[in-house]
């Protein structure tokens, strides 16, 4: 009798406990699976039977709640310590989600003008030094005339602005690199010449001959400008991380100014003692 009077009191217990309102996938006593839920956890792939999908979903969901709730009650001795870092970890993971959400909020409109970040950057520029080296770089495609073997001579000691200029006035096919570019940049050039052109001097030039339609052509390659591996990396490529230093800075000051609150708000309860 006794055992009957306890069971009908479990069974209605958890049926007067809310159920969800929204549509349902699954339900393992007291504990309900809903569809948006499960939603969030099943990858539907383009033109697959969601219901099917979702059934099987709930049907592996109530698996997992009995052996979860088998494996409680067969490990009486483990309990204290399951509860324990049940506990911590629900701890660990509402802290990381209000982290993130700090973050996110912290971050929304941070911007900083070049004058700041340049301020930020002398103070200690060798703190950004080149992983890799990084080049600027010239080259020119003309025909191959006595006329224009005089113009290169020239133009190879003037500037990359009269360069482009040159370019520009004879419509010859080339270009100026006064970005700082990675080895990689060169790759498409590198291929009509003999010469590794990442190893070429500072100011230093090479130049190939090809015949194509329209007659013999000279391609000339010059490099004007080298950052080696290790040396100081100049304002214009660390911008950006010198930008997330700051952002980085201020979240963090944020974060600490939050968490400082709020441990101050707790222990000024009552019902909080530090022993």
């Amino acid at each position: 009798m006794r055992k009957f009077l306890l069971g009908s009191l479990s069974s209605l217990l958890i049926a007067c406990q809310k159920q969800p309102q929204e549509p349902l996938v699954a339900r393992y006593k007291d504990r309900y699976l809903t569809r948006s839920e499960a939603l969030t956890r099943v990858v539907l792939p383009a033109g697959a039977d969601t219901a099917l999908l979702l059934r099987s979903y709930g049907a592996e969901w109530i698996r997992q709640q009995a052996l979860a709730d088998t494996a409680y009650r067969l490990l009486p001795e483990l309990r204290q310590q399951i509860e324990a870092q049940t506990q911590e970890y629900r701890t660990r993971l509402l802290i990381s989600y209000l982290s993130r959400l700090l973050m996110e909020k912290a971050t929304q409109g941070f911007e900083l003008p070049d004058s700041v970040l340049s301020q930020q950057y002398a103070k200690q520029p060798e703190a950004f030094r080149a992983s890799q080296p990084y080049y600027h770089f010239r080259w020119v495609k003309l025909p191959d005339t006595w006329m224009t073997h005089r113009e290169l001579r020239q133009y190879l000691f003037a500037s990359d602005t009269a360069w482009q200029n040159w370019l520009q006035q004879r419509k010859y096919e080339g270009a100026v690199v006064s970005e700082w570019v990675p080895r990689s940049a060169m790759d498409s050039l590198q291929t009509f010449f003999a010469t590794s052109l990442a190893a070429l001097p500072l100011r230093g030039h090479t130049q190939t001959y090809r015949i194509e339609k329209g007659g013999a052509h000279l391609l000339v390659f010059q490099l004007t400008g080298l950052i080696l591996p290790g040396q100081v990396l100049p304002f214009e490529l660390v911008r950006e991380q010198v930008r997330n230093v700051l952002l980085h800075q201020r979240v963090h000051a944020w974060l600490s100014a939050f968490e400082d609150t709020i441990y101050a708000r707790a222990v000024a309860q009552p019902d909080v003692v530090l022993y």
